[in-house]
């Protein structure tokens, strides 16, 4: 199965999100005490999905396995993300994949560098890690690509696989103030080597 997304730049994004006050005036900066909103992004993201035994059986090169998923629709509120709807699908994600949380070596985040969201995102990982959040890397690659709307998960996604494969986490860039509400190992600026087992990627959407 060929599994992604695309999307280009519209001018339904760059009007709709400006209408929510949700684009920052110069760049991403997730998870910045200073961030100031989301940029509009595009690409594209594919992979193949396959049986373990069908991918040895052809020999193919196996860049990562999906364990499992969580998916939920928390009718919070039409835009808002809100805490508990977050953690909720992180627990459907760890539970189908019967892992504990001391099996993640990476979070990728939603990370869209709206005040609320990156908020947000980071109280349901301090729900879900406790303390253990603190020893977890946790990045977005959106500071670096934009939001690519319908693309976003699918290129996320690859950003996942080649982590896996090549023990390389990608950072945050534009990375200035801390921010309380985001006491998070952010990855500041700079990718760093670790190697890196089982991720946890995150995405959200209205």
């Amino acid at each position: 199965m060929l599994a992604g997304g695309a999307d280009a730049f519209s001018r339904i994004a760059f009007i709709g999100f400006n209408r929510l006050y949700a684009v920052a005036p110069e760049k991403c900066q997730p998870f910045d005490k200073n961030r100031k909103g989301m940029i509009v992004g595009e690409g594209a993201g594919m992979v193949v999905l396959e049986s373990q035994e069908s991918a040895l059986r052809r020999k193919a090169n196996i860049y990562a396995e999906v364990l499992g998923y969580g998916l939920n629709s928390d009718t919070y509120h039409m835009t808002a993300p809100e805490t508990n709807g977050v953690a909720q699908s992180i627990e459907k994600a760890l539970g189908e994949s019967n892992l504990e949380t001391d099996r993640v070596d990476y979070v990728n985040a939603h990370g869209t560098g709206t005040p609320l969201n990156d908020k947000v995102q980071c109280l349901a990982f301090k729900k879900i890690f406790g303390e253990r959040l603190e020893k977890i890397p946790v990045s977005s690659i959106k500071s670096m690509l934009g939001h690519t709307m319908g693309a976003a998960s699918a290129i996320e996604a690859v950003a996942c696989c080649l982590t896996v494969k090549f023990d390389t986490i990608p950072p945050t860039i534009n990375y200035e103030t801390k921010d309380p509400d985001c006491d998070i190992d952010r990855v500041p600026d700079t990718a760093r080597k670790k190697t890196v087992n089982v991720v946890l990627n995150c995405a959200s959407a209205f």
